[in-house]
């Protein structure tokens, strides 16, 4: 069964060291999805207007094979975007 690292990536670079065996790639972005979701419901101070919160899975030969990326736009930034 192949493994994934998932790494945390918030100002500081935290990698994952020991990582977790799953049957597939697709497993993978599902639990990087639940795993940046668990994450932030835990630390939701982490993100503030205009930082990254990222979780990147890569297969145990070190290749990022996707990214989660959560970014903060609070209202009246200039993101170009239209008003929520």
């Amino acid at each position: 069964m192949p493994r994934y690292f998932f790494d945390i990536d918030n100002h500081k670079h935290a990698p994952d060291e020991d990582g977790t065996d799953l049957p597939d790639d697709e497993n993978a972005r599902v639990q990087a999805v639940i795993f940046a979701g668990d994450y932030l419901s835990d630390h939701p101070e982490i993100v503030r207007h205009g930082a990254c919160f990222r979780v990147a899975v890569r297969d145990d030969q070190g290749s990022v094979l996707l990214a989660v990326d959560v970014t903060i736009t609070e209202p009246g930034a200039d993101t170009g975007l239209p008003p929520v």
